[in-house]
């Protein structure tokens, strides 16, 4: 003010002083900006609440396509060769990455005529009409399929878990976004019987609608507990059945066992269902643990191109501020659980997820396939129990205090609004 050559009355001065020194004391007790709160309020809502909207494919637009005339979109192939037999054509975990570029108008998500991208009320990447799939086999019966999953200029992947039953038949975990290419892929495994929603976390839940859609004869079944707020709406596709805890009356179950972990989290409910797949001994889980690799995953191979940006995309995910990159180390290459779900979820509700995360460490598995970044985690019962041990012990699975500052102060802030229920670490 005083540069422009106006004058303030000292009153009003010693006013804007105090205000100045009580916003401050405020930005320091919460958070180091408002970009940052609303990021964390937005990830904390999509988290733990799981907005349920009925996504609905839509026309590409005139940019989109112009776009794709360009060249500025491109296809990545996981799966290359023939497409005789179940098994042909899909790379096997270890290969060397292998990659098939072409025109992109030869795409056909990218034509006018057949293009179509997700309607999504949350900006999660990626925003066009591309949406390359990579397909893994990890085992004779168990496939990946990995999509860009991200928001702003933050992305990590994102899996769809399939698995080939004793008939033939395919029971599909945490669907993703059913493009051409994914369906493709899909059908030339087997039939689709069983498509199955693990959580009500709003990533997996947003393209359930629109897989079951494209498998009209396959049964749907949900985990507990789906709900949105602050307007509860309808799921928007045919529910076949519900997930419980030990059920042996499911048709898989012969073959597949199944926890739920079911909770109350404040305004809301969380849900996430862990799954035993005798056969090849795997823990298949959606949100509950991650192994964040030393590379981008294939799937968002341009990260790879820059120094770093690998790290600072990982650590933007976990912790939801500004990048430390020597805290990459602290978090990656271990099975680990995400500092988000840690804090929202799991911090305020110590007991029932104690309960549950012991109750799945009695399956002797021998790895562990998440629905984000690396797939298989070599790991058993005691890796897995390791991850949880902050559950009694807060001391135990220390995470960055720097880098947890974001994610502390929404917590703060949210626990004073009473819109969930308080930690420990909220005291401090």
């Amino acid at each position: 003010i005083q540069g422009r050559g106006r004058c303030t009355p000292s009153s009003n001065l010693a006013a804007l002083r105090s205000t100045h020194k009580s916003f401050s004391k405020m930005r320091r007790c919460y958070s180091p900006s408002a970009a940052s709160v609303l990021v964390a309020v937005w990830a904390s809502a999509h988290t733990a609440a799981g907005f349920a909207p009925s996504a609905r494919p839509l026309q590409s637009s005139p940019f989109a396509r112009t776009a794709a005339r360009n060249g500025l979109e491109k296809l990545k192939m996981g799966r290359i060769g023939s497409r005789s037999g179940a098994d042909e054509g899909f790379r096997e975990v270890g290969d060397a990455v292998r990659t098939q570029r072409r025109d992109p108008w030869d795409n056909p998500l990218a034509q006018p005529q057949t293009s179509k991208f997700w309607l999504n009320p949350f900006p999660l990447a990626p925003y066009g009409t591309a949406r390359p799939t990579v397909a893994t086999r990890i085992s004779n019966d168990i496939y990946s399929f990995e999509q860009e999953h991200g928001f702003a200029n933050v992305s990590v992947s994102i899996r769809m878990t399939v698995v080939r039953l004793a008939d033939g038949g395919l029971w599909v975990h945490a669907p993703i976004a059913p493009t051409a290419e994914c369906v493709k892929m899909v059908e030339s495994l087997g039939v689709v019987k069983y498509v199955v929603l693990p959580t009500t976390g709003l990533e997996h839940k947003l393209f359930m609608g629109p897989f079951v859609n494209k498998f009209p004869n396959a049964q749907s079944w949900v985990a507990p507990g789906q709900w949105s707020w602050p307007v509860d709406i309808p799921l928007g596709f045919r529910v076949d059945g519900t997930l419980k805890n030990d059920d042996q009356s499911v048709p898989w179950a012969s073959e597949i066992e199944q926890k739920v972990l079911a909770t109350k989290v404040g305004i809301g409910k969380t849900t996430e269902v862990a799954f035993f797949h005798k056969k090849s001994a795997s823990l298949i889980v959606t949100d509950a643990v991650i192994f964040i690799p030393p590379e981008a995953p294939e799937v968002v191979a341009e990260y790879r191109q820059e120094d770093l940006k690998w790290e600072k995309s990982a650590l933007m995910a976990c912790f939801l501020g500004a990048p430390y990159t020597p805290s990459f180390a602290a978090i990656a290459g271990k099975v680990f659980v995400s500092p988000v779900v840690r804090t929202f979820i799991y911090e305020r509700t110590r007991d029932e997820t104690r309960a549950w995360v012991d109750d799945v460490a009695r399956w002797k598995f021998t790895s562990i396939i998440p629905a984000h970044l690396t797939a298989p985690i070599k790991a058993g019962p005691r890796e897995w129990l390791d991850a949880f041990k902050f559950l009694d012990n807060p001391e135990e699975n220390k995470l960055p205090e720097g880098d947890m500052r974001p994610l502390n102060a929404i917590s703060k802030l949210l626990t004073l609004t009473g819109l969930v229920p308080p930690r420990a670490a909220d005291a401090q």
